[in-house]
C-alpha cells in the first residue's frame, strides 16, 4: 500500500514537472513566433487598439445619422484618423528634414572633436576624445569613433524605417476600416453564441479596455504637449538650433513611459555639448532635469489620476520586454498591451490576482472601484 502510494506520488510529481516543462516550451515557442512574425503581428495589434479606441465614436455617429447614411460614420472616423496622421506625419517630416540637413555638420563636428589632422598630415586626438580619455582611458577614442559611425548611419536607417512604417500604416488603416464595418456582425454573433451574462461581461470588458486606452492616450498626449513646450522654451533661451526637432521628439517619446522622457532629455544635452560648450550644456541639462521632475512628479500624477492603473515596475519591465521583442513598435505598444491584459484578467475570476499584481492598487476592491466595476 505504501509502495503504491509512493509510486502514485512520483507519478503525480512527474506529471506536474511535465506540465511545467510543456508550458515553458509553449511560452518560448510563442515568443519566437511573436518575434519572427512581428511584421504581421504588430499591425494587427495596432489595428485592434485603434479600433477599440474609435469604435465608440463610430457607434455614436452612426446612431445620430439616418439609417441609409450609416456608412458615413465610418468615413468620418477614418477621415479623422487620416487628419491626425497627416498632422503628426507633417511634424515628423519637417523635424526629420531638419535633422537630416544637420547630420553632415554634426558628423564633421564630431570628427573635429574626436580627431583632427595636424600640420604634418597625421591624425591627432581631438578635444572631445581627450576629455573622454581623461575620464575613461582609451575608451574615449572608441566612443568618439562610435558616435561618428552612428551619426553617418542614421540617414539610411531612417529611410528604411520610414518605408516600413508607411507599409505598416497602410495595413493598419485597412484593418481598422474593415473592423469597423464588421463590428455589428461580430456583436450579433457573440450575442447569439454566448450566454446573456457572459455576453454582458464581454461587452463590459470591451468598454473598460476602450476607457483605459483613451485615458492613457489623453494623458500621454497632454503630458507630451506640456513637456515639449517647456523643453523648446528652455532650449530657446540658450539659442539651441532645431527646436522643432526636440519638441516633436519629446512629444513622440512621451508615449514610451519612463525611458522615452529619459532619451528625449539626454539628446538635446548631448547636442548642446557638441555645438556649444560644457558649461552651457550643463545648464541645459539642469533645466531639462528640473522640467522632467516637475512634469513627472506633479503634472503627470495630477492628469493621470485613475486612468493608468499599472504598477511603475510593471510598466518598466514590460517596456524592456516588448522593446526587446518588437523593437521601437513594442516600446510604444507595451503599456497599452499591459493595460488590456490588466482589464482582461480582472474580468476573468481565476485571473483576478494577476490583475492585482499588475496594478498599482492595494486590493481587488480598490482596483474594481478604480475601474468603476
Amino acid at each position: 500500500m505504501s509502495e503504491t502510494s509512493s509510486h502514485g506520488g512520483l507519478d503525480a510529481r512527474q506529471q506536474r514537472i511535465a506540465l511545467w516543462f510543456l508550458g515553458t516550451v509553449l511560452v518560448l515557442i510563442s515568443l519566437l513566433v511573436l518575434r519572427f512574425m512581428a511584421v504581421v503581428v504588430i499591425p494587427i495589434v495596432a489595428g485592434v487598439f485603434i479600433t477599440l479606441l474609435v469604435a465608440p465614436l463610430d457607434r455614436w455617429l452612426k446612431e445620430r445619422l439616418p439609417g441609409w447614411l450609416g456608412w458615413a460614420a465610418h468615413v468620418l472616423v477614418m477621415l479623422g484618423l487620416i487628419l491626425i496622421l497627416v498632422l503628426l506625419g507633417g511634424a515628423l517630416y519637417f523635424a526629420g528634414q531638419q535633422a537630416m540637413e544637420a547630420l553632415p555638420g554634426i558628423s564633421e563636428e564630431l570628427d573635429r572633436l574626436v580627431q583632427h589632422r595636424g600640420d604634418d598630415g597625421g591624425e591627432r586626438t581631438g578635444e572631445l576624445a581627450l576629455m573622454l580619455r581623461e575620464i575613461s582611458g582609451s575608451a574615449g577614442s572608441a566612443l568618439g569613433d562610435w558616435l561618428i559611425e552612428s551619426a553617418k548611419s542614421v540617414t539610411t536607417e531612417a529611410a528604411t524605417m520610414t518605408g516600413a512604417f508607411l507599409s505598416a500604416l497602410l495595413i493598419v488603416f485597412f484593418i481598422v476600416l474593415l473592423a469597423l464595418v464588421e463590428l455589428p456582425r461580430w456583436s450579433a454573433k457573440t450575442a447569439d453564441l454566448l450566454p446573456p451574462d457572459t455576453e454582458a461581461k464581454w461587452r463590459g470588458m470591451k468598454r473598460a479596455i476602450a476607457a483605459r486606452l483613451w485615458g492613457f492616450l489623453l494623458v500621454r498626449t497632454a503630458i507630451g504637449l506640456i513637456q515639449a513646450a517647456l523643453y523648446a522654451g528652455w532650449l530657446a533661451l540658450f539659442g539651441l538650433d532645431f527646436l522643432l526637432v526636440w519638441a516633436v521628439l519629446t512629444f513622440i517619446l512621451t508615449y514610451i513611459p519612463n525611458l522615452g522622457s529619459l532619451i528625449s532629455g539626454i539628446l538635446p544635452v548631448l547636442y548642446a555639448l557638441l555645438v556649444l560648450d560644457p558649461g552651457t550644456a550643463l545648464w541645459v541639462g539642469v533645466g531639462i532635469f528640473a522640467i522632467e521632475q516637475i512634469v513627472g512628479n506633479l503634472v503627470d500624477p495630477l492628469l493621470q489620476g485613475r486612468q493608468i492603473l499599472l504598477s511603475p515596475t510593471v510598466i518598466l519591465v514590460s517596456l524592456l520586454f516588448w522593446g526587446w521583442l518588437w523593437g521601437v513598435a513594442g516600446a510604444f505598444l507595451s503599456t497599452p498591451m499591459m493595460l488590456c491584459l490588466l482589464v482582461v484578467c480582472l474580468h476573468i475570476p481565476p485571473l483576478r490576482p494577476v490583475s492585482l499584481f499588475l496594478s498599482n492598487q492595494r486590493s481587488l476592491e480598490s482596483l474594481d472601484a478604480a475601474l468603476d466595476r
